[in-house]
């Protein structure tokens, strides 16, 4: 979970980085093309795509970190129900 949160706001401070290069101007947005790392490789992409790609894995990341986080919910009521005391009730 850690590692995804830490992806979603690279992510994050990306998004905001293209979203102040459009309020220069679309002429500058769409004129302008940014390098982004795929893996091991560094590709050179216009401001549109490079903006839809970003917000596609956010999107993705989102719905990653949200299944975490039920999945802890979940395991943490197994846990619960497997001894009380962890949770604050007493044994009785």
């Amino acid at each position: 979970m850690i590692e995804l949160d830490g992806r979603r706001n690279m992510n994050r401070e990306a998004l905001g980085a293209l979203r102040r290069i459009e309020r220069q101007g679309a002429e500058v947005a769409a004129a302008s093309k940014h390098w982004i790392c795929l893996g091991d490789v560094f590709v050179k992409r216009p401001h549109a795509a490079t903006r839809a790609m970003l917000e596609e894995d956010q999107r993705r990341l989102d719905a990653e970190v949200g299944a975490l986080h039920e999945s802890v919910k979940q395991k943490t009521s197994v846990l619960c129900e497997l001894d009380p005391s962890m949770c604050g009730a007493s044994r009785p």
